[in-house]
């Protein structure tokens, strides 16, 4: 009877740890998503912007910076909708009307004067893009998604530096981010096997999703 009562709890307790590591309690916190949403956006919205340099820039060093925006933020993007898809987050299909509004008055300006409100405009969106990113990273809750917002940083803050430059300011520092870590203890030998069970089913979650990205 002893015997049969401890196989019953066991049973219990292997239950619960199977319900806490399932995809429903593995989704993104409302951070998580509205950092997606986002960076989503604000890549959009660079493309965009790189788009526009291409066609109105009156400098080689503009057009330049144009194409490389270009090329970089549609390489984040396609991480952040890999990943956004198998989260099951939804995200616009264009920039914020803030966003598309900017742009469309900078499309009004030629020559020089589009080259230096282009400049302008860029290092404010990407100021503003690298705070988001920092309080994804110190903040959010999905160790994905905050892998997406670490990786973007130095992108985004290499961007930044050269803009400055352009602009003739001096590079602005980027402040550290927090690496999620955690860890298991496991007390009795019943103990020790659900542990097990914990470890193996989360990694099949962060392999699943690994997967899903290849």
């Amino acid at each position: 009877m002893v015997l049969r009562r401890a196989v019953l709890g066991a049973g219990a307790l292997l239950g619960a740890v199977v319900l806490a590591v399932s995809p429903a309690a593995a989704q993104p916190s409302g951070q998580d998503e509205a950092w997606m949403v986002a960076a989503h956006q604000s890549n959009l919205a660079e493309i965009a912007a790189g788009t526009a340099a291409q066609e109105q820039a009156s400098t080689e060093a503009v057009q330049e910076m144009g194409a490389t925006l270009i090329a970089d933020h549609e390489a984040l993007d396609a991480d952040l909708v890999a990943l956004a898809g198998e989260l099951g987050v939804d995200l616009p299909d264009q920039p914020s009307p803030e966003q598309e509004r900017a742009l469309t008055e900078l499309r009004e300006t030629e020559g020089e004067a589009f080259d230096t409100a282009w400049i302008a405009a860029q290092i404010q969106a990407h100021r503003t893009s690298l705070a988001a990113g920092q309080e994804e990273i110190a903040s959010g809750s999905d160790e994905d998604v905050v892998a997406l917002a670490e990786a973007a940083a130095p992108v985004i803050q290499r961007h930044l530096d050269h803009l400055l430059a352009m602009s003739g300011e001096a590079p602005e520092a980027v402040p550290g981010g927090l690496a999620p870590d955690g860890s298991a203890n496991a007390v009795g030998v019943a103990a020790i096997a659900l542990g097990a069970v914990v470890v193996a089913a989360s990694t099949a979650v962060v392999v699943r999703r690994r997967q899903v990205r290849a």
